[in-house]
């Protein structure tokens, strides 16, 4: 048990060190390192609906669940512990050096670098969370080349296209859609 949630502490220390962008940037590294404590593609899926009306950021809510899932509240307080930490000491040491090294070139040029590979982590995240969610059950993506229309879940894609038309369109608050959406998918997929 302590061997465990030390493993959790220490992979979760790395991914906040290596990791830029923001939680969501994130999400593909905690999702990769997640399996490594068994957990489930669906499990994690469900992170992104409970990230909804849990307040904190997605990468702490990550970490949180992941280390829960894995070891209980001892996972989830070494998980927890583990991403938060590298951004309390990296917030001091840049605070501290940042007016010498803010007209810098080479700094400027590595965080516009870093821009880009963000939006692409962010991407593949929402690409792999989205087909866990959409697909029918016991379906891979590859499936869609032999069976189009039996790949996907009907119901999933039709709550998916009404929430998001719901929120950009009419400006309908994403916490109000969820639980609507976990209602009725609790009723119409159960």
């Amino acid at each position: 048990m302590i061997i465990d949630c030390l493993n959790l502490f220490i992979t979760f220390v790395k991914l906040g060190f290596l990791s830029f962008g923001g939680g969501y940037a994130m999400l593909s590294m905690i999702m990769s390192e997640a399996q490594r404590f068994s957990v489930t593609p669906a499990q994690f899926a469900d992170l992104n609906a409970l990230d909804m009306v849990v307040p904190g950021s997605i990468s702490i809510n990550a970490a949180t669940y992941v280390g829960y899932l894995a070891r209980g509240i001892p996972g989830a307080v070494s998980a927890t512990i583990g991403v938060s930490l590298p951004s309390f000491i990296l917030t001091v040491l840049i605070m501290r050096f940042f007016v010498h090294f803010k007209e810098n070139f080479w700094v400027d040029a590595t965080l516009s670098g870093i821009k880009p590979a963000a939006v692409g982590l962010i991407a593949a995240a929402a690409v792999q969370i989205g087909a866990e969610v959409l697909l029918a059950e016991g379906k891979r993506i590859t499936d869609v080349f032999t069976d189009p229309f039996g790949t996907f879940s009907v119901i999933c894609i039709i709550i998916f296209v009404l929430t998001a038309v719901l929120n950009i369109r009419f400006k309908i608050n994403p916490i109000l859609l969820t639980i609507l959406a976990g209602v009725v998918g609790a009723f119409v997929l159960a």
